[in-house]
């Protein structure tokens, strides 16, 4: 990397720096730095951050389709698997950026996690964003959460293009350190991009007031370069370019203005193994000295942070005009390294990223144990993960086996794990081919990577909000589970209603109860953690201080809203449909041999005379007692003169006797007291009494086995029109005070991917056409202690070429990637 000359003069007279002992540091308050540092630490505290990553099986799908997911979960500071929080949430975003149209919670134990998303048939064409975050993400900006794009394409002709536009570059040029100062030798990086979102290779010049040609530039690397620049007081510049080779006119860009005094920082990153050389350089005027000689030269602080987390300090006095700095490598961990420099007084003044590279990465090979195969045939893969000495590592791993025929020609150097988790995850903006710095193959990638980061936005640390001098409370908790939260509200005045005890009640679809008890906290809220939603489950809460029941519950909604904002990455827009044609081919077969059957079975059904008993409506509601004793069906009769649900059985079933009445009624039957339950829940007495009579659609008394069942010697299940299929209530359903019913979707549910096995086909399976673009989705292979796994999946009909896309981490954070293809003759 080139020096500026200014910087090798001031190498001879290196300067006699301070290092800062960063774990024994003085009492915050007695320099600037100590106090930067205290807050630093308060900042990183009170905000630690996580990182999601997400792997898919594809990149491309037909509307209607399955998306399997593997969610990856990480501390932000260590990088090692995060076992805090316990879901992932995962949203796709329109292709506007607004609206989310579906949305699932990932189930994350150890900082893995999977599931999936069905997209639905009516989808139209076109690219999605796929996002990823936990709970505790949605107190920082979205620009922190997990994007990628997926396109959805539908069987049919390509959609009409859209409108040409004219090309039209945006180019940035971006002084080293942020700002240039007059006089003072700087490097100055450019990027141009395309319209169409990717980097565009242009060359130019640089002229000054007086038409002198003061620099030439020419972009190394999707339209990146650097050139060496230094202002002078008076003048004004701008920068002729245009697309390199090109023979149209140049365009004239107006470069950033110089400010008359300040500070430049230069950083060299790849001429030396064991520092990275910061050098500093100032025009401050000199100050005289000080009478009083007990006070301290003022002095520039150069400090090094990794992940947040200060790694390296050093000082040294403005009195000396150029100085260098080294920081040592070996204190810096495989990944990006934030280099600030610090005025006497402790504020930023100048900032570059660098990366340093330890090559910490797993090292991942899937083998197949034969070279070829040929269709519906075995294929075994030897799976292992070791580290860079080649010891074997234990990790979690995702495999995916897709027909490469059927999918989009994969982007060179596309978006990875190790990419993501070291490098892309901590910028903002969109990173063209991100791949193409973790390739060992690519010997200038570190050089390239370099050029990188002098050029890309960063947000991650605002030096702003450290240096705050209060640090605003985080809205959303870190959740170890899908908690379930709400707030118990006064129904008179809509003030939080503390101290209040619930009964919280959750069926899900297998009809399993399970019970809770909470109180409202000083401010009316309420949590459930360790709740095990899974896919929809029907919550009650009833509210009661006493006889007061004159409360509103409200849950808080485990997802994001509906609609919000969201700005999708900057990328390229185009359709590839013409990749496609093979993938559009054999899933359009495939509809019509689907259209077929189903077109059969249709007129077989047509021939078949089919006696059977009516489904039970109300089945769910009595699956754990099934037909009940006695069955009253509510109607208009039974309604008349109703106050409470207990005048509809008042003296119309032997052996029930309901006593007193409105909220001092009480039920017996046979002398004990039944269990009660609402749609298959367990309530109290008082609990009934607060429903409204109409929404009652059926009554069963269970006297027998059934009862037993349900933990007693009688039971009463009052089956609701919103809980059965009784219609829609005569009345208005205004719900019941301190009393709600809700459905709440958890987590997705597990769902095996679906592959056949020709050892032993099914009949439907000999005889159907497979043309499947998945092959093999693995979602949760774990190498063992010799760092060794396998996986075996079946072919398709196809004679095709096979991709095979591995990738995973290990409990310490260290990621993982590979990228294998196998030939079906």
């Amino acid at each position: 990397m080139p020096v500026s000359p200014l910087c090798r003069a001031a190498l001879p007279v290196f300067v006699a720096f301070l290092t800062v002992a960063l774990l024994a540091m003085r009492p915050p308050g007695e320099s600037p730095l100590d106090r930067l540092l205290a807050k630093l630490q308060a900042y990183s505290q009170a905000y630690p951050y996580e990182k999601v990553y997400l792997h898919t099986d594809r990149t491309t799908y037909l509307a209607g389709e399955t998306v399997w997911l593997k969610s990856y979960l990480f501390y932000g500071e260590s990088k090692a698997t995060d076992s805090t929080s316990g879901s992932v949430l995962v949203d796709l975003v329109s292709p506007n950026g607004r609206r989310i149209l579906l949305d699932a919670r990932l189930r994350s134990k150890g900082g893995y996690g999977d599931g999936f998303l069905t997209l639905p048939d009516t989808l139209s064409a076109g690219r999605y964003t796929l996002r990823a975050y936990t709970n505790w993400m949605r107190n920082f900006s979205e620009e922190w959460y997990f994007n990628k794009i997926i396109t959805v394409v539908r069987i049919g002709p390509a959609p009409a293009p859209g409108p040409i536009v004219p090309p039209k570059l945006d180019v940035q040029f971006l002084p080293e350190g942020g700002q240039l100062v007059t006089g003072l030798p700087s490097r100055v990086a450019l990027k141009a991009v395309s319209t169409g979102g990717v980097g565009a290779d242009v060359e130019g010049f640089v002229l000054n007031a007086r038409q002198d040609t003061v620099a030439g530039f020419k972009t190394q690397h999707l339209g990146m370069g650097t050139f060496p620049f230094t202002p002078e007081a008076g003048q004004t510049y701008l920068a002729y370019l245009r697309t390199t080779g090109s023979t149209d006119g140049f365009t004239s860009y107006t470069l950033p203005a110089a400010a008359s005094t300040g500070y430049v920082m230069q950083v060299e990153n790849l001429g030396n193994k064991d520092n990275i050389r910061v050098f500093v350089s100032n025009n401050l005027p000199v100050s005289p000295a000080s009478a009083d000689s007990t006070t301290a030269a003022p002095k520039l602080t150069v400090l090094a942070l990794v992940n947040g987390q200060p790694i390296h300090a050093v000082q040294g006095p403005v009195s000396r005009k150029s100085f260098m700095v080294p920081i040592p490598r070996a204190k810096c961990p495989e990944g990006i390294v934030q280099l600030t420099l610090l005025d006497p007084a402790g504020k930023p003044v100048c900032e570059r990223l660098v990366y340093v590279s330890r090559n910490d990465l797993l090292t991942l090979t899937v083998k197949p144990r034969a070279p070829t195969t040929g269709p519906r045939k075995r294929v075994d893969l030897d799976i292992t993960a070791t580290d860079a000495a080649g010891q074997p590592v234990a990790a979690g791993l995702s495999l995916a086996v897709t027909d490469a025929k059927q999918t989009a020609p994969a982007k060179p150097y596309g978006p990875t794990l190790p990419a993501y988790l070291l490098l892309t995850s901590d910028l903002t903006g969109y990173i063209e081919q991100p791949g193409y710095y973790f390739d060992p193959a690519n010997t200038d990638r570190l050089a390239k990577l370099d050029l990188l980061l002098l050029t890309q936005g960063w947000r991650r640390i605002r030096w702003e909000k450290v240096l705050a001098d209060v640090l605003p409370p985080t809205r959303f908790f870190l959740d170890p589970d899908l908690t379930l939260a709400g707030t118990v509200f006064r129904a008179t005045s809509r003030m939080p209603a503390p101290a209040v005890p619930l009964t919280v009640m959750m069926m899900g679809k297998d009809s399993a109860q399970r019970i809770f008890t909470a109180n409202s906290d000083a401010e009316g809220r309420f949590y459930i953690s360790n709740a095990n939603l899974v896919d929809t489950v029907t919550v009650f809460v009833q509210a009661s201080q006493g006889t007061n029941r004159n409360f509103n519950v409200v849950l808080d909604k485990l997802y994001s809203p509906q609609v919000r904002l969201v700005r999708p990455p900057l990328m390229p827009s185009e359709m590839a449909y013409a990749d496609l044609a093979e993938f559009l081919k054999r899933q359009g077969e495939y509809a019509a041999i689907e259209a077929q059957i189903r077109r059969n079975r249709e007129i077989q059904l047509q021939a078949v005379v089919v006696t059977a008993k009516r489904a039970d409506p109300f089945a769910r509601q009595r699956a754990m007692y099934g037909t009940p004793d006695v069955s009253l069906k509510v109607d208009e009769t039974m309604l008349a003169g109703a106050n409470t649900v207990l005048d509809l059985i008042r003296a119309r079933v032997a052996g029930v006797q309901v006593n007193g009445y409105g909220n001092d009624a009480t039920i017996t039957i046979r002398g004990s007291a039944p269990i009660i339950q609402v749609d298959g829940m367990t309530i109290d007495v008082q609990g009934i009494n607060s429903f409204n009579p109409r929404d009652v659609a059926m009554i069963d008394v269970i006297k027998g086995p059934g009862a037993s069942i349900m933990g007693g010697s009688s039971a009463i299940n009052i089956i609701t029109r919103r809980g059965g299929q009784g219609g829609p209530a005569p009345a208005s359903n205004v719900p019941a005070p301190g009393v709600l019913v809700e459905k709440v979707v958890g987590f997705t549910p597990v769902r095996e991917f679906y592959a056949p096995r020709y050892d032993a086909p099914t009949p439907e399976e000999r005889v159907r056409p497979d043309y499947r673009a998945t092959l093999l989705w693995a979602p949760a292979i774990r190498t063992n202690a010799a760092g060794k796994a396998t996986v075996s999946f079946y072919t398709s009909d196809a004679k095709t070429t096979l991709r095979m896309v591995l990738e995973g981490a290990s409990r310490t954070g260290q990621p993982g990637h590979t990228n294998v293809m196998m030939t079906v003759n």
